[in-house]
């Protein structure tokens, strides 16, 4: 049940003639009128949280003091003072001090009520902003909010120490006069693109999971989360795979040369050439899967990364050479756009090959045989933008947010489907090293990959 709000009006007998009540006890308000500042503590010690005060005083010197004192201690009291002053200069100052309404006598009881309920509303508005406040320092994530021109609007308590701020005051200033972490100031990059993910690891072994977004005419709101657990969990999980991944390529090999030697020994007849050649086929899957797996393992644990100058043309060009095969037995066009002048980015080939390689032959894979698979690749703002389209069955939307997973393949695939499950996630993680995105828009007409990668 809501409280009915409570109209506090002070003003010294001599001074009480400047307001008549009437307007305001006709209302469903309940008004109370005070003479003493003594009555006006005791009222507001008993509720000031459902109060709004008037204060009628002649001078506005004075009663922008008393307005002061009282908000000093009622940082949030909605007062309205009333003075026969009508200098401009006390409204501004009345404002700056923080009173919610200045008016000058005679008084029209309208003008008065609509002060009231706009005071109300004010402070409601700063009730509400102060538990906003409240609820995000209570947060255990880390919270940032900047401006558009990346001024600091809001700094919780988990992101402070998270980044050990000491200063008591960095609202206002700068971004990168507070933060002097590399991957946190990677957020406010002028080319960057919102919502955005990054992770953030700290000196002291912890790492965060970074989530970015814009809010219209806001700026920039980044919320932090600890996943130092679920990187070691993950970082286990890898090791095992691996373990087990390279343990079983030996016994794999030496299945695979024997079968190979089963004819040598004596005749077999057809049914049998057929079971071997079965064998054959799914040792070959396994092999592609164990070395999918070494590859990610070695990808997501930064082996063999050693970055130089990268044409990225260049390797497409291979890319294409090494597929013509593919597309030439199925009888696909498949179109490559790039400019001789494209920048040079700064990677390792090995990887982006491989990167390269495994968009391009999912395109011809998912594109129906005498297809179009398009390739282009241009540079805009400071980054090179890779994307390849294919003209296939697309991806349907409830699968879109999971094709990057390791294992995941899309719900409208059959089984016979040839793949590992792992071509993306090798692409995601080799993307993710260079410091780059990936995105995919899908229809039941074909799928686009898109890349951006930050040239040199």
């Amino acid at each position: 049940m809501a409280t009915t709000p409570r109209l506090l009006i002070y003003a010294l007998p001599e001074h009480a003639g400047l307001l008549d009540p009437s307007a305001l006890t006709a209302t469903s308000y309940d008004v109370t009128s005070v003479s003493q500042a003594q009555a006006v503590e005791s009222c507001l010690i008993s509720d000031h949280r459902n109060a709004v005060l008037i204060i009628i005083h002649p001078s506005a010197t004075e009663g922008l003091q008393y307005s002061e004192t009282l908000l000093h201690t009622y940082p949030f009291l909605p007062i309205i003072l009333i003075t026969s002053e009508t200098n401009p200069s006390f409204l501004r100052q009345a404002l700056v001090t923080g009173v919610a309404d200045y008016l000058t006598t005679p008084v029209d009881p309208a003008s008065l009520l609509c002060a009231v309920e706009h005071a109300l509303v004010r402070y409601q508005s700063m009730k509400a902003g102060l538990t906003f406040t409240q609820a995000l320092n209570d947060l255990e994530d880390g919270f940032v909010l900047v401006d558009l021109d990346t001024r600091l609007l809001l700094v919780n308590q988990s992101a402070r120490r998270i980044f050990h701020i000491q200063e008591s005051q960095p609202e206002g200033k700068m971004v990168d006069e507070i933060f002097n972490h590399p991957d946190f100031l990677d957020i406010f990059k002028p080319y960057r693109t919102f919502p955005y993910r990054n992770e953030i690891s700290m000196e002291d072994g912890c790492v965060y999971s970074a989530h970015s977004s814009l809010i219209p005419d806001v700026g920039i709101a980044v919320n932090m989360q600890e996943i130092t657990h679920l990187k070691e969990l993950d970082r286990v999980k890898t090791d095992f795979v691996n373990t087990v991944s390279h343990d079983l390529r030996s016994p794999l090999t030496a299945v695979y040369g024997f079968i190979g030697l089963i004819d040598r020994v004596g005749p077999i007849n057809q049914q049998q050439a057929e079971f071997i050649r079965h064998i054959q086929t799914s040792l070959q899957h396994i092999t592609y899967l164990i070395n999918d797996l070494l590859e990610l393992g070695r990808l997501e644990a930064g082996f063999d990364l050693q970055m130089v100058d990268v044409n990225l043309k260049d390797i497409l060009m291979q890319a294409m050479g090494n597929l013509e095969y593919q597309y030439n037995e199925k009888m696909q066009d498949v179109v490559l756009s790039v400019p001789d002048d494209v920048p040079t980015i700064i990677g390792n080939p090995l990887h982006l090959q491989r990167m390269v390689t495994n968009l391009i032959e999912n395109a011809i894979k998912f594109t129906p045989p005498m297809g179009r698979v398009q390739v282009s690749c241009r540079a805009e703002t400071g980054q090179l933008i890779l994307e390849v389209a294919d003209f296939g069955p697309g991806i349907p939307l409830a699968d879109q947010p999971h094709i990057f997973e390791k294992f995941y393949r899309g719900s409208n695939l059959s089984q016979d489907t040839p793949g590992t499950g792992l071509g993306l996630s090798i692409v995601k993680s080799i993307i993710d090293k260079h410091q780059g995105r990936i995105w995919l828009e899908s229809s039941p007409l074909g799928t686009t990959f898109s890349v951006i990668l930050p040239i040199k």
